[in-house]
């Protein structure tokens, strides 16, 4: 077993620098806590997340839009609108027709 090892030491001795190289390099890479495999995924939920936030504000704008339509004005074409998309609503002299 000695006779094994011994030739890995003798190796590690006259390649000091690459040795620790190699050592710190795979504790960074494989064994940290912040390791590479997670920093990928870290930085995939990020950019995912950051999706969900573009989408979010857009979404924002749009309900921010559509208040000050129905707030400030008392738009009445806007109330009917929100009320057929939203509540289902008709007038009497309509007929809905519902295409799945």
């Amino acid at each position: 077993m000695l006779k094994k090892i011994l030739p890995v030491l003798d190796w590690i001795k006259r390649h000091k620098y690459l040795s620790v190289t190699v050592v710190f390099l795979l504790i960074i890479v494989v064994i940290d806590d912040n390791n590479m495999f997670k920093h990928i995924r870290n930085q995939a939920v990020i950019s995912e997340l950051e999706d969900e936030i573009a989408t979010m504000k857009r979404d924002s704008a749009e309900i921010v839009k559509r208040q000050n339509r129905l707030d400030y004005r008392g738009d009445v074409d806007a109330i009917e609108e929100l009320a057929r998309e939203k509540y289902d609503m008709h007038k009497d002299n309509e007929d809905v027709f519902v295409i799945e």
